[in-house]
């Protein structure tokens, strides 16, 4: 068997946190020497932010380059220019041969779940759940469990529509989010509980320019 779960295979909880490439004229904070640094290819019309990196966003993923961990994870939000709507990002950075499960894993894994907090000043909408920016790899019958596994390697983003109220200005809203599941290697996994991020504004884009574009829904697709 490729790997042995820390845990039994019917208490496998899954993990992930958000969203599409949305990109910058200036690159993204350097990622730490284990991760993956190339912009990934994603299934989304391109969508390219016209903001300057934000130092919110830097010192965040500053932050989350401190922590010990066998992943990163990190958050933003980023708003329509002239609107208070926009969408809500979580990031995952893997190391390689590491993955995480779908949002959508069938049973008996437990799914990737990404759970915002309540809050007066904002709110989620349209269909108020999250979607990856690419397509997890999907292998219908596993070798070792005989069952359909639905993976996420390398830098995946989970996205989801927001809107922000009038109560707060979007320099002072905070978005926090919980993120539960599991992270696997060749050999071992590892649940992720509770994990916690922040959400911060990392600035606006422009819908109307021509290098911007609407994210289309990734449709998973057999490998």
């Amino acid at each position: 068997m490729r790997f042995q779960s820390l845990i039994s295979p019917t208490a496998f909880a899954l993990t992930a946190i958000v969203l599409f490439n949305l990109q910058t004229p200036s690159s993204e904070p350097s990622s730490a020497k284990s991760f993956p640094s190339k912009t990934i290819e994603t299934q989304y019309t391109a969508v390219t932010l016209t903001t300057q990196d934000s130092p919110v966003l830097q010192s965040q993923e500053k932050a989350t380059d401190e922590v010990k961990k066998p992943f990163r994870l990190s958050s933003r939000f980023h708003l329509k220019k002239g609107t208070n709507q926009g969408y809500l990002i979580v990031k995952f950075e893997l190391p390689d041969k590491s993955y995480i499960y779908s949002l959508t894993q069938p049973q008996p894994f437990s799914k990737t779940k990404i759970t915002v907090a309540n809050s007066p000043h904002f709110s989620l909408t349209g269909k108020r759940s999250f979607t990856p920016d690419k397509n997890p790899k999907i292998i219908e019958s596993d070798p070792d469990f005989g069952k359909r596994l639905e993976k996420h390697s390398g830098v995946v983003q989970f996205f989801v529509p927001i809107k922000v109220n009038d109560t707060i200005s979007a320099n002072e809203l905070l978005i926090k989010v919980e993120i539960d599941g599991q992270i696997c290697d060749e050999t071992t996994c590892l649940p992720i509980s509770r994990e916690k991020t922040t959400a911060k504004f990392a600035g606006f884009f422009d819908p109307t320019d021509k290098k911007t574009g609407v994210p289309k829904k990734a449709t998973p697709k057999k490998n």
